[in-house]
């Protein structure tokens, strides 16, 4: 990196002298500008080094307003006075400021040319451009070899870290590590969500929520590059970089860049292996699930073969992107990144795991012991939320859990999944809404299910409670409504008439009508369970 100390070395700076700002002498020089009038201080960028016979100044104090202003800017490398042209020296305000902001001020004599100093300084900046050229093109060249090899995350980042003398972390996209190279390990360690630099906490927060906008970091006595590891609008993970101040170089942004783009290939190569795994796997759990009848013996021997012990007893999950989007291609980035989510937070889970990726849709055979089937249950609900909130995270489009039942044998896997379908199916019959249902949840609906499936008429069972209350006005589906607010909330007057934004009165006189027209007695436990069991079968069949 080309600085102001380096400039003042060169030997066509020989006679200047640095007269404030020797603080800021480190500042990289990225340019050159020679100028006469500074007027419009919003033209500068960063790393600018001015050149100026300083014109103006002494007769005009507007002048020198501006160019302070400049030097609070901090966009400039340094700011470089010919004396003796139109000042003989620069005016203390200027050299002031200038040394308040550390900003290097130079003095140059007449005796030395504009054209050699800059010229001088140009070549500089183009040597070191080019070398950094160079050196670019060779790690991307570098980087590229590594990853068309068939090394693993790990041996990336082990490369990369010997090239760049950082540590390096890999974080999933929920902030969970992954993968790293701690070349630091006596000064930075990472403890859940937590990064210790010199006995230094920082939440890695800070830096997922930034990487890739804020560039470098300081900390303690390193300096810490945080890269989002991303394709579309999909996040893999991130990936964080740390190294010691003294060794710090302008090319090291550069390499990270490189880095986490390397890290990116490496853990889509991972998927990429994941969904090889899952399309062989495919015809098998589409036999167990989706088919009636299953040859137990070979699916068990078929499951050996791709690593899977099917006499252990499983439950299935169903995902089903709730998206009305006809696009052939956008479904199918939706079912990809549906089917990371889910294999990456099952990874971390203990248990065996098939996976059946459909479009929008994916089933999860999950090792569950039917045994234990309360804390089995909610075990799975825990781990249906964890999967939901990650995908919220990161998509806008709804996403539906049914979690079926688990059962004893193979062949009653298919049922399993069948509950976790109908748990989809019917959720928005159920009074509090939830993105995640259990087949247990729908209660008296599964009653319903299997008498549905068994043939007999649900229309029949709820006209011969409801009666006139279905007729096509208005009022009386409204009375419907009223009559299941009624019962959900246990008769009482005061909760239900606040749940149906009515006055008292209104709904007394709503109940009335509903025990004219269906010669039920509310009063009568028998009648309400009949009369709520008709509203139930009646929901479900209009569904």
């Amino acid at each position: 990196m080309f600085t102001i100390e380096k400039a003042m070395k060169l030997p066509a700076m020989k006679g200047t002298k640095l007269i404030a700002g020797e603080r800021g002498k480190n500042r990289p020089v990225k340019w050159v500008t020679t100028i006469e009038i500074i007027e419009d201080i919003s033209r500068f960028h960063e790393g600018e080094l001015v050149v100026t016979t300083g014109y103006g100044l002494a007769d005009h104090p507007a002048y020198a307003t501006t160019l302070i202003a400049l030097i609070e800017s901090g966009k400039l490398s340094g700011i470089a006075f010919y004396s003796g042209f139109y000042i003989n020296n620069v005016p203390e305000e200027i050299v002031n400021a200038a040394e308040e902001q550390g900003l290097p001020l130079i003095e140059i004599p007449s005796t030395i040319n504009f054209s050699t100093i800059t010229k001088a300084i140009v070549e500089q900046i183009g040597n070191e451009q080019m070398n950094y050229l160079e050196d670019s093109l060779a790690i991307h060249k570098e980087m590229t070899k590594w990853a068309l090899n068939n090394g693993g995350l790990k041996e990336a980042l082990q490369k990369i870290s010997l090239l760049t003398d950082a540590s390096l972390f890999v974080f999933d996209d929920l902030g969970d590590l992954q993968a790293f190279e701690n070349i630091h390990s006596d000064k930075i360690t990472v403890i859940g969500k937590k990064l210790i630099v010199d006995n230094v906490e920082q939440d890695m927060a800070l830096f997922f929520t930034n990487a890739g906008n804020s560039g470098v970091y300081q900390q303690s006595s390193f300096r810490l590059f945080p890269s989002k590891i991303e394709s579309g609008s999909f996040t893999y993970g991130y990936l964080l970089a740390a190294k010691e101040k003294k060794a710090w170089k302008e090319m090291n942004e550069m390499i990270m860049d490189h880095a986490a783009t390397l890290v990116g290939i490496q853990l889509v190569k991972q998927y990429a292996v994941e969904e090889t795994k899952v399309s062989l796997q495919g015809e098998l759990v589409e036999e167990i699930l989706l088919k009636e009848k299953v040859d137990e013996a070979k699916a068990v021997k078929r499951g050996k073969r791709l690593g899977f012990d099917l006499t252990k007893t499983h439950a299935v999950l169903l995902f089903q992107i709730i998206n009305d989007d006809n696009d052939p291609e956008k479904n199918s980035q939706w079912s990809n990144h549906l089917h990371y989510v889910v294999a990456q937070t099952l990874s971390k889970q203990q248990r065996q795991r098939i996976l059946l990726a459909k479009v929008n849709t994916l089933y999860a055979l999950i090792e569950a012991d039917w045994r234990k089937k309360a804390a089995e249950k909610r075990e799975l609900i825990s781990i249906a939320a964890a999967i939901h909130e990650r995908w919220s995270r990161q998509f806008p489009v709804p996403l539906m859990i049914g979690i079926g039942n688990c059962y004893a044998g193979l062949d009653q896997l298919s049922q399993s999944a069948k509950d976790s379908e109908y748990a989809v199916q019917y959720a928005p019959l159920l009074v509090k809404e939830s993105n995640i249902v259990h087949i247990d949840d729908l209660g008296f609906y599964q009653l319903l299910i299997r008498m549905q499936e068994a043939g007999l008429s649900l229309k029949d069972f709820y006209e011969s409670y409801l009666g006139d209350l279905l007729g096509k006005k208005q009022s009386r589906t409204d009375l419907v409504a009223t009559a299941e607010a009624y019962l959900v909330h246990n008769c009482n007057i005061q909760r239900t008439a606040a749940s149906l934004y009515i006055h008292r009165h209104t709904l007394k006189y709503r109940l009335m009508q509903i025990e004219k027209r269906t010669g039920l007695d509310l009063q009568s436990h028998d009648d309400r369970m009949n009369l709520h069991l008709a509203i139930l079968a009646y929901k479900f069949y209009r569904l």
